[in-house]
């Protein structure tokens, strides 16, 4: 993991538009036998990258590296196969991406507040004005 800020707090909040960008490599699958309670098992272990820039202006960013496991039991010898050869299956790929951004995506924030950097990831903007008026407003049931 790697983190690095470029500006000040008082600069970060001048700012209103910070274009923030996500960037995820996945590269180097290799076979892994590992010990289960189930006997030893292969799994497809990937290398990954996963770096939020902030940029527009160049603010900081978060990078994190590691290695993500993907269990199947589809043939992974296959699966490494078609990786090699450039011919990754989009699913496995996006299954791996999604889960590996779920599990950092809080680190991901909680490390964008320590650092004085906006939200590393959307979150939810609560309006109480909007949430009255759908309150007041009748629901129709058509049968």
């Amino acid at each position: 993991m790697e983190s690095k800020v470029y500006s000040s707090s008082e600069d970060i909040r001048k700012y209103k538009n910070i274009n923030i960008n996500y960037d995820i490599n996945l590269r180097n699958p290799s076979l892994v036998a590992q010990n289960t309670p189930f006997g030893e098992k292969s799994v497809l272990r990937v290398e990954y990258t996963f770096a939020i820039n902030y940029l527009s202006p160049n603010i900081g960013h978060i990078r994190f590296e590691g290695l993500s496991d993907y269990y199947s039991e589809e043939d992974l010898k296959d699966l490494k196969d078609k990786w090699d050869s450039g011919k990754a299956p989009g699913d496995v790929q996006n299954e791996i991406a999604n889960t590996m951004v779920a599990n950092l995506a809080p680190l991901a924030l909680l490390l964008s507040k320590a650092l004085g950097l906006p939200p590393s990831m959307p979150v939810p903007v609560i309006n109480f004005q909007q949430m009255q008026k759908k309150k007041e407003e009748p629901t129709y049931y058509h049968g």
